[in-house]
């Protein structure tokens, strides 16, 4: 057993050895990279665990197995967030948070509570520590996410910023400072628009949301982030369908894509400062 964390003077190692009837609960905790902590609990009501209160939810949170590994391999869970648009964050619905970035980084911890056929905590253990990942399916209802052990920060390529000519972070990550929220546009859904195009009254330039996002906050597809393919004509196009037909009215948010060159970097986001990629190296063939 990993380290315990012992509750009321209790020894958790002594007390499984003899206990008869144990009762235990997974705690979940989610920092935020911007500091907020989120606590949930798998048991029936909240739970106050050392002066933290875990929420029963809704949000709920179903998990795959915790795989234990030796050695340099990456553990991952599956974790999915079930949530509806009146569970919120500062005022955000939690499913329109993940899809915006939110929880990108976030440090994600399992801590296993036990206790007594009382229900008397005992103690904790640690079960799993590690970092969210990609968002792999976002819904009107639940988001899929992947989470990874910190052993994954050992298998990053080194160095971090790789000699080529595009730029090597990612839009609204850390390194490339900028703020999504800054660059949101509100949108109108327009008639006319299918589950394959989207017609708004957009006054950017073609091509600005090019590899961009939108996400739905009203209508049939509330919640739902889907990548944009291309941005023309005040027409959002998409590499796969909408799964719901948006109706006129119905309400999105809007953010631009960056094809990581110096010029758009420049000219649209005003932030060469933070410019990670090497447009002047000479390709490879041309070296002597």
């Amino acid at each position: 057993m990993k380290t315990p964390t012992n509750i009321g003077g209790n020894n958790l190692v002594t007390w499984l050895q003899s206990a008869t009837e144990i009762r235990m609960a997974d705690l979940y905790t989610i920092t935020l990279k911007n500091g907020i902590a989120l606590r949930y609990t798998s048991w029936d009501t909240n739970l106050t665990v050392l002066g933290n209160t875990f929420l029963t939810g809704p949000p709920n949170i179903a998990r795959s197995a915790i795989e234990e590994k030796l050695g340099m391999d990456v553990a991952t869970l599956e974790v999915t967030i079930e949530a509806s648009v009146t569970d919120t964050i500062n005022g955000v619905p939690i499913l329109q948070a993940i899809g915006q970035g939110l929880f990108d980084g976030a440090a994600f911890r399992i801590d296993r509570l036990f206790m007594d056929s009382a229900s008397n905590q005992i103690g904790t253990v640690i079960r799993f520590s590690g970092f969210i990942g990609a968002l792999d399916e976002l819904t009107r209802s639940a988001a899929k996410l992947s989470v990874n052990a910190g052993t994954a920060y050992l298998s990053m390529q080194l160095p971090a910023v790789i000699l080529q000519p595009g730029c090597t972070n990612t839009l609204f990550d850390a390194r490339c400072g900028l703020v999504k929220a800054s660059f949101a546009e509100a949108n109108v859904v327009q008639a006319g628009s299918t589950v394959n195009k989207l017609l708004s009254l957009s006054a950017k330039a073609d091509g600005y949301y090019d590899n961009g996002q939108i996400t739905f906050t009203s209508g049939a597809n509330a919640g739902l982030v889907k990548a944009v393919k291309q941005y023309l004509g005040q027409q959002f196009t998409f590499n796969s369908p909408l799964p719901f037909v948006p109706n006129a009215g119905d309400a999105f948010t809007a953010y631009p894509g960056c094809d990581k060159t110096q010029i758009t970097c420049t000219n649209k986001f005003s932030n060469l400062v933070n410019f990670e990629g090497f447009p002047y190296v000479p390709a490879p063939e041309t070296a002597i």
